[in-house]
């Protein structure tokens, strides 16, 4: 029934399908990036800390511009941004492939910073479009979707990406992914939308426009919690991203056959958490919160034991429950936002709610490499759990009883 409901949403939704088509183009060539740049960072300077470097080249961005793209990004007709930042990381991806051509480490790092500056633009436009292209009761499918299909293209972009590096090498993989933007770009010019007319807000000064995006968060209650509980998440957040390499090198012993093997579950738990939210949530807004919540406890959990086991099968069983809870949590973070916040001042929260997060998951990648070296894997599995705890209690206690706080319910 689920996936009838998300072929329906495609199938009847021509502005949907278009927007969907461009986001699986763009994502799936993104996943050939993510390998080439890895392959060509570590040839050049056969230094894991340059990989982290350029790693935080690509994100920094995001977290400085973001709150302050927000004002332009509410301001603006959203399909010429999203079509022009298509044309621009295109162009971008393609300059990544002199890095390798020319043997310059210094392209890496450039490029990474563009391609940061122009990711801070797509991310929250595209979060503030879709509410633009289907009804309320359809936003559910819409994200659960989207986030299903997250999951599907890093499962088949990281396998291709590694084959096409291995056989035909890394600027194979940077031209592929310049046609992934292209066709996203054209995709997003094929699609149309009504936007809002801008009122009274639209029309003051940008310091003021910014500065109302910033009360939106403060007095909006479900916006507020969100972020207070991706600020939280995201300090230890980072431990996620580590760990598995560790599990499947240190841990499994298995190398980058483990490495991969725990990404494809990954990918796997995401998707099968998403199809979760389609067929028990649905345009349920009472369910969602519940379930939003109970989520973060589920992975708590499962967290926990992922960092307690040391056999590759039991290791895959847990990171498989746990990426299912993460699943239920990626669609519904984003519906509850958009269910929430007005379609004038979305892309301000959106802009707000990428930027913080991705600011402490910084901090959190050399918080929590320290600490694993520390402390060791299960300590810190046992701490990263408590904070995901903490974030299910803080959700529920408020919004558990008294779900009327939410919109529609």
């Amino acid at each position: 029934m689920s996936k009838s409901w998300g072929m329906r949403l495609l199938l009847r939704n021509r502005n949907y399908r278009f927007l969907w088509l461009a986001a699986v183009g763009s994502q799936f060539g993104n996943w050939f990036n993510e390998v080439a740049v890895a392959q060509v960072t570590l040839t050049l300077t056969h230094s894991p800390a340059a990989m982290g470097f350029v790693l935080l080249c690509r994100s920094l961005p995001s977290v400085v511009l973001g709150p302050l793209a927000g004002p332009f990004i509410d301001r603006l007709p959203k399909k010429p941004l999203l079509f022009l930042t298509d044309v621009i990381r295109a162009v971008l991806a393609l300059t990544l492939s002199l890095s390798s051509l020319l043997h310059a480490a210094w392209i890496l790092y450039i490029s990474s910073i563009l391609l940061g500056m122009a990711g801070a633009l797509f991310s929250p436009v595209h979060s503030a479009v879709i509410p633009l292209v289907v009804s309320e009761a359809q936003l559910t499918t819409a994200n659960t979707l989207e986030s299903q299909t997250g999951g599907f293209m890093q499962m088949v972009g990281a396998a291709c990406g590694g084959m096409v590096a291995t056989t035909v090498g890394p600027v194979g993989c940077f031209v592929i992914n310049a046609l992934s933007y292209l066709w996203s770009g054209w995709y997003i010019a094929r699609s149309h939308w009504a936007e809002l007319p801008g009122n009274g807000q639209d029309a003051k000064r940008y310091i003021q426009s910014l500065r109302t995006g910033f009360q939106e968060v403060l007095h909006n209650r479900v916006a507020r919690a969100i972020i207070v509980i991706a600020i939280s998440w995201g300090v230890v957040g980072g431990g996620y991203d580590i760990v598995i390499p560790l599990l499947g090198q240190q841990v499994y012993h298995m190398g980058g056959l483990g490495i991969g093997l725990l990404y494809v579950v990954d990918g796997v738990g995401v998707t099968l958490g998403a199809l979760a939210v389609q067929i028990f949530v649905g345009n349920n807004n009472g369910r969602a919160v519940i379930w939003y919540g109970v989520a973060y406890l589920l992975q708590t959990l499962f967290f926990v034991a992922l960092t307690q086991f040391t056999h590759f099968t039991w290791g895959a069983c847990m990171l498989l429950l746990m990426r299912m809870s993460s699943g239920i949590i990626i669609p519904l973070d984003i519906y509850l936002l958009q269910i929430n916040t007005q379609p004038e001042i979305r892309g301000r929260v959106f802009s707000l709610y990428y930027s913080t997060y991705g600011g402490v998951m910084q901090l959190s990648y050399s918080m929590m490499g320290l600490a694993f070296a520390t402390f060791g894997i299960p300590v810190v599995g046992m701490a990263i759990g408590a904070m995901s705890m903490l974030c299910g209690v803080f959700w529920l206690a408020q919004f558990g009883r008294k779900r009327k706080a939410v919109k529609g319910i």
